[in-house]
């Protein structure tokens, strides 16, 4: 099958933000599918809704529904079986876990869809084996029923659509073998979250200069992109860097001025207790011009920290620093050293000792030594973590051409 003859439909919750959409405008234009995207027209986002971002100039076709249900797991797309019925997809794509109602509506139009059948796929960012009994226990001893009922339907969910998936895509070796162990070996295939390589890669010396002098970055510059939640570990990098305070460097990160959370305002404290506020520079940037302010730092950190029902999935903003040539430090939790492999460097999770001498070692030695490590990740980002790397594995699978694991 060649990609002309190839219809792919991708229903995809993420791709309510218009960055997520990048690979599907990517397998149109440049391995000639016929695509059909749809999207929520909204999602609940903490206590508020998130409308979907504008679809009007989106050069495939693109198609917003309303989303029903009481729990992310049990959303159904309003309309979804009459628009597939009508588009007559080759290949369904559905951005969520398998566990879903979402999955479960598709896998049941692809059944009564008669010859050919399309291929149903499933890309996931799971990456942790659910622990049931864990949940059940919890749920009994606190008397709440959705803690009771929720590990009983995401079990049923996931062996209601387990027959209708042909295939499983992971971002991770850590969600390759949970979906493995949960029944779905033989149709594991991992990919990457690709980045576009016409945005991110290494900058000229005379446009970082422009940007540094912009923003009033005159030290060797650490930074932060990404989510403001305790997940994320920005408290541990900020206890890090209150250890350096001898060294000259200063601190970049996202205003987060719509991210007003209880942590958000605990960072902001932080930030005020530990005496840093002098040295950190704050900036607004939409995706597109987060390159600018990737080729603007020296170091780039992303220090995670795992909970018992979450570990980082993939830390998107990684290669994307990577691909920009700068020196990444990434704590040693779920799919970051993956991803930064020796290309960078990685240290234990909620060590903000261990990270601040990783740094205190960066920022003394000879900012020459670390151009092969710059060089090196450029190499690896690009080679494994682009839009082009993660459409080719698509590409092959679409044709029969890629086997699974």
């Amino acid at each position: 099958m060649s990609g002309s003859d190839i219809r792919m439909l991708a229903i995809s919750p993420p791709c309510l933000t218009a960055v997520n959409r990048a690979i599907y405008r990517f397998l149109a234009s440049d391995h000639g599918f016929t695509m059909h995207l749809v999207v929520p027209q909204r999602t609940m986002v903490g206590s508020g809704w998130k409308l979907c971002e504008s679809t009007e100039d989106e050069p495939i076709q693109t198609t917003q529904l309303e989303m029903a249900g009481p729990h992310p797991r049990l959303h159904r797309m309003v309309g979804l079986e009459r628009l597939m019925e009508s588009w007559r997809p080759t290949h369904i794509v559905v951005d969520n876990d398998p566990a879903a109602m979402l999955v479960r509506q598709v896998v049941g139009y692809a059944k009564r869809a008669g010859a050919p059948r399309p291929k149903v796929w499933v890309m996931t960012a799971e990456n942790q084996m659910p622990d049931a009994m864990r949940d059940l226990v919890a749920g009994v001893r606190q008397l709440k029923p959705n803690l009771i009922g929720g590990p009983v339907m995401t079990w049923w969910l996931r062996n209601s659509v387990k027959s209708g998936v042909d295939h499983v895509l992971t971002i991770s070796s850590d969600g390759t073998r949970v979906m493995e162990a949960l029944g779905f070996a033989g149709r594991v295939t991992q990919i990457p979250l690709g980045f576009d390589r016409q945005l991110f890669h290494p900058y000229q010396p005379e446009a970082i200069a422009a940007t540094r002098a912009r923003i009033g970055l005159t030290s060797p510059t650490i930074a932060y992109f990404g989510r403001l939640t305790y997940e994320k570990g920005l408290h541990i990098l900020l206890e890090a860097l209150a250890s350096i305070k001898d060294l000259r460097w200063q601190f970049l990160i996202d205003r987060f001025a719509v991210y007003e959370t209880p942590y958000t305002a605990s960072v902001k404290k932080q930030i005020e207790t530990l005496g840093l506020a002098e040295r950190v520079v704050f900036f607004d940037a939409t995706h597109s011009e987060m390159p600018e302010y990737m080729n603007a730092a020296d170091f780039v950190v992303l220090p995670s920290v795992s909970t018992p029902k979450w570990k980082e999935q993939y830390g998107r903003v990684i290669p994307e620093a990577m691909a920009c040539g700068k020196v990444v430090l990434g704590s040693r939790t779920g799919a970051i050293p993956e991803i930064i492999g020796d290309a960078g460097y990685t240290f234990p999770e909620k060590d903000s000792p261990a990270l601040g001498e990783l740094l205190r070692r960066l920022l003394t030695q000879d900012p020459s030594s670390l151009e092969p490590m710059q060089d090196a990740a450029v190499r690896r980002s690009h080679s494994d973590y682009s839009l082009d790397r993660q459409a080719a594995i698509m590409v092959e699978l679409a044709q029969g051409a890629r086997r699974t694991v």
